[in-house]
């Protein structure tokens, strides 16, 4: 079993696009944690709870820039730009999501057609400059369609936006002092599922 040896791994298939290397630091963040995690004699400690497990992926995304050269060379510069675009953007869709599965799950008997008036009105008001011309059905609402977590994980996805916030302090901090924002996240690792997240939170500064 894996278990015995604990040693942690990852899995994951690649396309040869930039993503690639974002998911390869991400799962990696993932399995640094559980790795500094294992001396916990409590199980339940070797992981936190959900709004928490995500800094650790989301951070190490951030805090491995500097070795960004060796996948991108020139180019390096380009995917963090697209990177942090990619998390500013992020923050208001992850509300909008977060919203709306409060009000289609207070309405289970809702039809199609006013789910997608409730994701429009989501969109109006988390993310106003999405221009839908010429696609018939994101125009018409259908896009919260495409975000598995609704069905399968409901409410997780603001725990996303939570660690996103986190991990951007972790990139601001490793703007300022490399060596010691990557201190703070080793010790953040070793911490595991021992303390909620507002205490984690609280424990890094």
């Amino acid at each position: 079993k894996f278990s015995e040896h604990a040693v942690p791994f990852v899995f994951a298939n690649f396309n040869s696009t930039e993503n690639d290397v974002r998911v390869l630091c991400h799962q990696i963040g993932h399995a640094f944690q559980g790795y500094n995690s294992f001396h916990f004699p409590a199980l339940e400690y070797h992981f936190p709870t959900a709004e928490a497990c995500e800094i650790h992926s989301m951070s190490l995304e951030y805090l491995t820039w500097p070795y960004m050269e060796g996948f991108f060379g020139d180019e390096a510069d380009r995917f963090r730009r697209n990177h942090i675009d990619a998390a500013m953007r992020f923050l208001p869709y992850a509300c909008a999501v977060d919203e709306f599965q409060h009000r289609i799950y207070e309405a289970p008997d809702a039809k199609l057609s006013e789910r997608h008036g409730m994701w429009q009105e989501m969109e109006k008001k988390y993310l106003p400059h999405l221009d839908y011309r010429g696609m018939v059905h994101v125009s018409k609402g259908g896009f919260w369609l495409v975000q598995r977590h609704i069905y399968l994980w409901p409410f997780y996805y603001l725990d996303y936006a939570l660690a996103s916030t986190a991990a951007l302090e972790f990139w601001i901090r490793s703007r300022d002092d490399g060596e010691r924002a990557l201190a703070d996240y080793v010790a953040l690792c070793k911490l595991g599922g021992s303390q909620p997240y507002l205490s984690l939170l609280d424990s890094m500064g």
